[in-house]
């Protein structure tokens, strides 16, 4: 299939590339499909493209890029409209805003996506603990690298227990 798209132009989209939100996103429960596509080579960034609306997309990251105890625990019949299998099939990311000064990027960490990489379902979650931020300012409260840990890659992170 072929989307128009406001940022990237024409998208050639394969159907098994698409990530079906049954309950959309917060703010747009109408646009139920999109795919991820890379902002660059080794970037930490994705894009949440709507399959849609060519109009809208979103920055999508690994919020382990910038706070590495990030980990959400959550009860498997929370996540029933995407049908959680297993764990290792689920990958966590958040919406990050980008205003005009950089400085001020933040991410949504209170609300985060799961996808489940085995159904290509999706959906965004609200921590309902509230000890992460709708807006983690990353610029600036952002977890240094410890000198001797493994870089990241820019895959995903898998940091979700389900109980």
């Amino acid at each position: 299939m072929r989307v128009e798209t406001a940022r990237f132009g024409p998208l050639d989209i394969e159907d098994e590339t698409i990530f079906t939100f049954p309950m959309g996103l917060l703010g747009f429960a109408r646009h139920k499909r999109f795919v991820v596509v890379d902002h660059r080579p080794e970037s930490p960034f994705k894009w949440l493209q709507c399959v849609d609306d060519g109009d809208l997309a979103f920055i999508i990251s690994d919020p382990l890029f910038f706070r590495r105890d990030y980990h959400i625990d959550v009860r498997r019949s929370e996540l029933s409209v995407i049908e959680p299998g297993r764990q290792e099939d689920l990958i966590v990311s958040v919406i990050m805003t980008v205003p005009a000064n950089p400085q001020e990027m933040s991410a949504n960490l209170l609300a985060p996506l799961i996808f489940n990489m085995n159904n290509r379902r999706a959906m965004q979650y609200v921590l309902t603990d509230h000890r992460y931020p709708v807006k983690f300012f990353v610029m600036r409260d952002a977890q240094p690298a410890v000198p001797d840990e493994p870089e990241r890659s820019a895959a995903p992170a898998r940091s979700i227990s389900l109980r």
